[in-house]
């Protein structure tokens, strides 16, 4: 959940706060040598930038006229802004954020768009829309996962019982699940005009049949008497803090412990040590993978279940035992004792620490920050853990990018059992399902064993996204001075799957090129 995920609200120009000092400017990675550039005007813009926009809107459709819906696709990528609403790419558009390493801050200011697009297509997406029938090189070779698709691959990742594709809305894992639009808007005023855009396209020439939508927004608190968007999720936590970095790539991020991930991890590019560029090459490079994930959140068990352990452990403690930071985004590794240390930690230091240093020091029995912590699990840095490439190493080849919103108001504890749905949609981004998305979830967030050397009891699981079984959840809290551990058990899940489709995120190039198929 904690991973990598974009920022949701927008940030001002001359904006002195939270979200400029988190996002502000610092120094950006350089391309390794004997890269290749990063060609952002091909590679859809969410794969590497974060649009700190406020406000999306999910659109499944279903292909019903294949030759319609690969025209209404190419019209989406004309550059013809008047015809259509255009496909986002990762070009420098921030007008109001820092610029990033490519990007030339003497040049004029371009317009900030007041929405972006983005498209995804599934397997059977890629079938609907006859692309295989009228390419015969056609080969996704590496990327089994995608060909199989989410339901069918569900059990390795958790979603099984409740989680499982059976319970799925909206004709997900039905493989009528064809194409997702993804459309972030700065305004509810532009996500109306937009929307109503898109969905008079989508029928015409009956293209598409339109079988779900989605809306995410970020959640708003009172600042100064006014509703001011906050990076935050429905269980209260601060999120967007740990933020992949890109080798090369166009946004600059706060310097930290962790090396930067080579560009082949979430673009797809020939360069890439661990599978082969989808074929045609005009098909297949400067793509990526998402998956597309909707997950409810149970809030008022989470809440209840802080309060119920009281007389063992103080529940704001808890909840950053569990989470591995407390409420407000200080990490338990630099603070495990208090969310407000006397000497402070600035927003730019709030990513910078690892858990076990190359020398063995730091927190490797998980006294300050528990080994199966959720940030710890989801991104467990330096500190050898099952997969890792090397000794030592960084962990990066499994790393993901998460682009997610809440959905569904702020929860008040005043009123619990409201019974309204809350929780996350969005994607987890990479450039290889198995290698990254599910060896995340079935490796490190849903198994005793990750941690190596350091052993969990056999029935550990990540407490806040794992799959827990009440019979036998367990979350093990180490003391100091040999004191016994604090051992929680007989909770539920806290976070259940509500939808799942993996999805092809095409470069420009590829969406003309399937435009194009006669």
């Amino acid at each position: 959940m904690s991973q990598d995920r974009e920022a949701s609200p927008p940030t001002r120009e001359g904006d002195g706060g939270f979200f400029h000092r988190l996002f502000g400017r610092s120094t950006g990675p350089e391309s390794s040598p004997g890269s290749r550039p990063l060609d952002l005007e091909d590679i859809q813009g969410i794969i590497v930038r974060g649009y700190r926009m406020p406000i999306v809107r999910h659109f499944l459709l279903k292909v019903d006229a294949p030759a319609a819906a690969r025209k209404l696709l190419g019209r989406l990528a004309s550059g013809d802004e008047a015809g259509a609403p255009q496909i986002t790419t990762a070009r420098d558009w921030h007008v109001g954020f820092e610029p990033g390493p490519g990007d030339n801050p003497a040049e004029p200011p371009r317009r900030k768009p007041d929405y972006c697009l983005n498209l995804g297509i599934t397997w059977p997406g890629l079938l609907a829309l006859e692309v295989k029938d009228r390419v015969p090189n056609l080969s996704f070779k590496s990327f089994n996962a995608f060909i199989a698709g989410a339901a069918a691959r569900a059990e390795r990742v958790g979603d099984t019982g409740d989680n499982g594709p059976q319970h799925w809305i909206g004709g997900f894992g039905t493989e009528s699940d064809h194409v997702m639009l993804t459309l972030h808007a700065a305004s509810p005023e532009a996500l109306t005009t937009y929307s109503d855009r898109l969905s008079a396209l989508i029928v015409e020439g009956q293209a598409f049949q339109e079988i779900w939508r989605g809306d995410g927004m970020a959640l708003m608190e009172m600042q100064d008497g006014k509703p001011v968007p906050v990076n935050k999720v429905h269980f209260g936590y601060v999120d967007g803090i740990s933020m992949t970095t890109i080798r090369g790539g166009p946004e600059r991020y706060k310097a930290d412990h962790q090396q930067p991930c080579e560009p082949w991890l979430f673009v797809l590019l020939d360069e890439a040590e661990n599978y082969f560029v989808p074929e045609p090459a005009e098909l297949g490079r400067n793509g990526s993978f998402a998956v597309f994930k909707m997950m409810r959140t149970d809030v008022v068990g989470f809440e209840e279940f802080l309060q119920s352990n009281r007389e063992r452990i103080d529940p704001e403690l808890l909840a950053a035992k569990l989470c591995g930071r407390w409420r407000n985004g200080v990490p338990l590794a630099l603070s495990p004792d208090t969310d407000s240390p006397p000497s402070g930690i600035s927003p730019e230091q709030l990513n910078n620490f690892e858990y076990v240093n190359s020398d063995g020091s730091g927190d490797p029995r998980g006294l300050h920050c528990p080994v199966g912590a959720h940030i710890r699990r989801i991104n467990p840095r330096g500190q050898p853990v099952a997969g890792q490439g090397q000794p030592g190493g960084s962990n990066n080849n499994h790393r993901l990018i998460r682009r997610g919103m809440p959905y569904g108001p702020v929860y008040d504890p005043a009123q619990p059992y409201d019974g309204i749905e809350r929780g996350l949609l969005g994607y987890f981004i990479c450039s290889h399902i198995e290698n990254q998305y599910e060896f995340v979830l079935s490796q490190w967030v849903n198994d005793s064993e990750f941690a190596g050397a350091v052993r969990l009891d056999p029935r550990a699981k990540d407490p806040l996204i794992g799959t827990q079984d009440p019979a036998e959840s367990i979350f093990v809290i180490p003391q100091a001075s040999n004191a016994p551990p604090i051992k929680l058990t007989g909770f539920s899940s806290f976070v259940t799957t509500r939808a799942a489709a993996f999805c092809f995120l095409p470069s420009i190039t590829a969406t003309k090129f399937i435009a194009s198929l006669k």
